[in-house]
């Protein structure tokens, strides 16, 4: 091979190493911009401090490829729930009010995305937490006894990562229930198609509430509990074959 051909080779070489590099190389997002992408459903954008979606966060860990942030996921995260959170995502992503500066899901689910992620969960979380200036009682309501408040379930952080994935599964369901209900097939998850997409969006939105807020013990068991029994539900449905046409009855001669 002679010197200009070797050197030819050697130039391509690199532009193609060049290339492989610049499209696996992840983007450092901004803390404005992971807030804005991963903010909760019906928060207003210019807001810097807003609360980020738990579910979308648990959503990252699954997809980041690191073990140590996986690890406190709970063993519903199988493939077709991660799937499925990613599809919701993709949505936000997709969507420029949500992503002016088109982040790519890698760029999100990348190791040092999801841990900076997570740090603006906790970080929105105590600020939401605390008391506005303005709810300090007048100064003569301060010098007086106060009474004894009424006895109440201590409040505080609460575990509802099963009724996350439970409820991204749920959203897969819903789908197959919507794809069967338009196909016309005669199926009972396809009756299942009318109810599913608002019951899953109101439970959704209490499990946000318990995981940005906290809440009790008991407050978190009973949402577990509506979301698994709703999944069983779906599971049961999707299962389910369509009963059979009655028999035709032989003609008589």
């Amino acid at each position: 091979m002679n010197t200009i051909a070797r050197t030819g080779v050697i130039a391509v070489a690199a532009l193609v190493a060049g290339t492989l590099a610049a499209c696996h190389h992840a983007k450092s997002p901004t803390d404005a911009q992971l807030t804005n992408l991963l903010r909760v459903q019906n928060s207003q954008p210019t807001d810097l401090r807003a609360p980020i979606d738990p579910a979308a966060v648990e959503c990252l860990r699954a997809w980041s490829g690191d073990a140590d942030l996986a690890k406190p996921l709970s063993a519903m995260w199988n493939d077709a729930v991660k799937q499925n959170c990613k599809k919701r995502i993709d949505g936000w992503i997709a969507d420029g009010a949500r992503n002016p500066d088109k982040l790519a899901f890698e760029d999100a689910s990348a190791p040092p995305s999801v841990r900076q992620a997570i740090a603006l969960l906790q970080q929105h979380r105590a600020v939401g937490a605390l008391p506005a200036t303005t709810d300090q009682p007048p100064p003569m309501m301060m010098q007086q006894k106060p009474t004894a408040p009424p006895p109440t379930l201590p409040k505080g952080p609460v575990d509802v990562s099963g009724a996350t994935a439970g409820l991204n599964e749920l959203d897969g369901l819903c789908k197959q229930a919507k794809d069967a209900a338009a196909s016309g097939a005669n199926t009972p998850i396809a009756r299942y198609a009318t109810m599913c997409d608002r019951r899953i969006a109101q439970m959704r939105e209490r499990v946000n509430q318990l995981a940005t807020n906290g809440g009790t013990t008991r407050e978190a068991e009973m949402v577990s509990d509506n979301v698994r029994r709703m999944l069983m539900f779906g599971r049961q449905l999707a299962t389910a074959t369509a009963p059979a046409a009655p028999a035709t009855p032989p003609k008589k001669n």
